[in-house]
């Protein structure tokens, strides 16, 4: 019996022994493992292998960290989420982030917890989760402003900062927690040696640089980033931000040579650490945004194409926006609208996403756009649109204003009245005194309610012209639209005849060709050149009536011999002057020069001769002479035959359909001509069977 109490002694003694190496052995591991991480975080480098030493000793130590061990559980738990941050994992981020900000809520660490916060509000808003983003924002607010003992408070500042600047797009707000958070962080970078300390910074700095940015002062953002560049080269990371922020800077102040350097110093640094860097994408966007703007397409071009195939690597939904984005800006600059559009209608599902600004901005193009391509419904639905999320971004942010007026008036007020609660005439001043500051608020609130509303009117005012102009363009787009039926239906009954007439020919010779004599198929092939002449002819008519309509058509004058002019008609008339054997009288002196365009007026004697000669009997005798009579030069086509007057005329050019239907189709061309010369067209008959065609021409 004592043998066996003494060997059970001995067996619990041994169990203890070895729970209590493996115990301190456990110990040591842990402590190994949080000194890698410590240190890890603390020198900081950006490079790919120190997020993987985050990610394994963070999980290692996590599973070493007992239950109720909370400072432990934050620290490897905040580590690991750093890793996968850096990787730009979010999913994998957010989750342990979580983990890390319940650790430091179990453990009452609230310093900590306002850490996880802080990254919290930022991986919600990359994931898309902007209620979480919200509710993570509203409890590190009011962390901020009920404990008094934060040490972190510059830190805690940065990240308010962030959500009211990439999420909420109040930059004047965001300005203000950035500066705050910089000056509180500068006392530890004037004491420190800690690599860490320095890059954040940094960091800070920048992001006062993103707001002036932002808000469209260049000079000002490369001040501060001038400022973060001493405290570069320690963090990969921090200097891939600063070199995109360099790049972006002097893009928008039109400084390409400075650019372009940054440019380089940020891709040989990304080669150092290849990874899914936002700006690989962004920097190739600003050089090609700014080769725009100096209208340098192809170079803008080949940037965007950097960086679609860059974006499309990484699969970053907001990445292939901002691309999207691009491309739309590129083909606007071009004018092809069409296929802005269509880039544009690639990005407008991920734009409200992220920010509501650049979502006004991209309805702002897509109206731009459609109005151009005359959709001039989708234009009106994007213009809504625009005016509405103006409106409700400009009430949020006079809202956001008048509750952080309030909320320092109501904490002031309790302050003076803890301070002054045994001094009854220094709490009236103070109440006198915010009375009045409520009224001045109160008188704020209603200039601001005033702006709002003379806005909207603006607004509706500007709804109203977009309208008008919407209105116009309907119809202009009428209007060319009749034009077109009208040169259709020309073409579709003017040509169908000449070119049956030439396929009959054509048929006939080549059915029979044994049944036709010599002289019949010179007589057919002589049809067939006449034919295809009046074909060419009324082709030319169509065309020259077509360009009649062209805003932008514009005559050319030049000297040019009258004489020379009607010799060149006849030699192109000859072929129906020989089949009626038709003989010229030509008077016109070589010396009798006008200046006009050639063409014109060639196409106006040119029909004027051609009507002579149908109306002429076989064997007879077209007279053509030209004089000079006080400012004018009169060019006047006699033939015998059946006659027409001016009546005749003036009926042929006011009758559009006749014109349609072929026969006045070249008296009415025949008329605009003249009148863009300056031309004036009169008919008369003498005697018996004559007309005279006379030419007016100003010299």
């Amino acid at each position: 019996m004592y043998i066996q109490s003494l060997f059970t002694t001995l067996l619990v003694v041994c169990v203890l022994c070895c729970a209590q190496a493996q115990s301190r052995e456990q110990q040591s591991l842990l402590q190994e493992k949080k000194q890698s991480v410590e240190q890890t975080q603390a020198a900081f480098s950006g490079k790919p292998a120190s997020f993987d030493v985050l990610i394994t000793d963070g999980k290692a130590g996590l599973a070493l960290t007992p239950k109720n061990d909370y400072a432990d559980q934050y620290l490897f738990s905040q580590a690991i989420a750093s890793g996968y941050y850096y990787k730009q994992q979010f999913d994998s981020a957010s989750i342990y982030f979580e983990k890390a900000y319940s650790a430091a809520e179990k453990g009452r660490l609230i310093e900590l917890s306002t850490k996880s916060l802080g990254n919290l509000v930022s991986i919600y808003h990359y994931m898309g989760l902007q209620a979480k983003a919200d509710r993570a924002f509203q409890q590190l607010k009011y962390l901020v402003e009920t404990v008094d003992t934060l040490k972190n408070k510059g830190d805690i500042y940065y990240n308010m900062g962030l959500y009211n600047q990439q999420q909420k797009s109040y930059y004047t707000i965001a300005l203000n927690y950035f500066l705050k958070s910089a000056e509180l962080h500068k006392a530890k970078v004037d004491t420190t040696s800690v690599p860490k300390i320095k890059t954040d910074y940094a960091v800070k700095l920048m992001m006062v640089a993103e707001i002036y940015l932002q808000l469209k002062q260049p000079e000002k953002a490369l001040e501060y980033l001038e400022a973060a560049s001493p405290y570069l080269g320690i963090s990969i990371p921090v200097d891939i931000t600063a070199y995109g922020k360099f790049v972006r800077g002097y893009a928008m102040w039109g400084n390409r040579q400075q650019a372009r350097k940054y440019y380089d110093l940020l891709h040989q640094t990304i080669a150092k650490a290849p990874g899914a860097w936002s700006e690989a994408v962004s920097s190739n966007l600003e050089i090609a945004a700014l080769a725009l703007k100096e209208n340098d397409p192809p170079t803008a071009m080949a940037y965007i194409r950097k960086a679609d195939v860059r974006a499309k690597q990484d699969n970053k939904e907001i990445m292939l926006y901002a691309v999207h984005l691009a491309y739309g800006d590129y083909y606007m600059a071009l004018r092809d609208y069409n296929a802005a559009l269509r880039y544009y209608n690639m990005a407008q599902p991920v734009a409200d996403k992220y920010s509501r600004e650049q979502y006004a901005d991209l309805l702002k193009s897509l109206t731009e756009a459609n109005i151009m391509t005359n959709n001039t419904a989708a234009a009106l639905d994007n213009f809504k649109n625009y005016c509405f999320i103006a409106d409700t971004l400009t009430t949020q942010k006079v809202s956001l204003n008048i509750s952080e007026m309030e909320a320092i008036y109501q904490n002031k007020n309790k302050q003076q009245q803890i301070e002054s609660q045994d001094i009854e005439l220094d709490a009236a001043r103070q109440q006198r005194f915010w009375m009045v500051a409520g009224l001045l608020l109160l008188g704020l609130i209603a200039v601001l309610l005033l702006i709002i509303y003379r806005n909207k009117r603006k607004t509706a005012s500007l709804l109203d012209d977009k309208n008008k102009t919407l209105t116009t363009l309907n119809q202009q787009l009428d209007a060319a639209n009749q034009t077109k039926a009208k040169l259709f239906g020309i073409i579709g009954h003017d040509l169908r005849s000449p070119i049956n007439q030439v396929y009959q020919f054509l048929k006939l010779q080549q059915l029979n060709p044994g049944a036709l004599s010599e002289q019949q198929k010179q007589t057919l092939s002589s049809n067939i050149q006449e034919a295809t002449g009046s074909l060419l002819e009324t082709m030319e008519d169509l065309l020259l009536w077509s360009k009649t309509q062209m805003s932008e058509f514009k005559t050319q004058t030049q000297p040019l011999s009258i004489a020379e002019l009607v010799t060149s008609c006849q030699s192109l008339l000859q072929l129906s002057s020989v089949t009626k054997n038709i003989s010229y009288k030509n008077d016109i002196v070589n010396s009798m020069v006008v200046e006009t365009d050639v063409y014109y007026l060639q196409t106006i004697i040119r029909n004027l001769l051609q009507n002579a000669i149908k109306a002429s009997p076989d064997n007879g005798t077209i007279c053509i002479s030209a004089v000079q009579l006080n400012h004018a030069c009169l060019i006047t086509i006699e033939n015998d035959g059946k006659t027409f007057s001016q009546q005749d005329y003036e009926s042929a050019i006011a009758d559009w359909q006749n014109a349609v239907s072929g026969s006045g189709l070249g008296l009415h061309i025949t008329h605009e001509l003249a009148q863009k010369i300056n031309a004036g067209i009169y008919f008369s008959n003498p005697s018996g069977n004559r007309t005279i065609a006379t030419i007016s021409l100003p010299v």
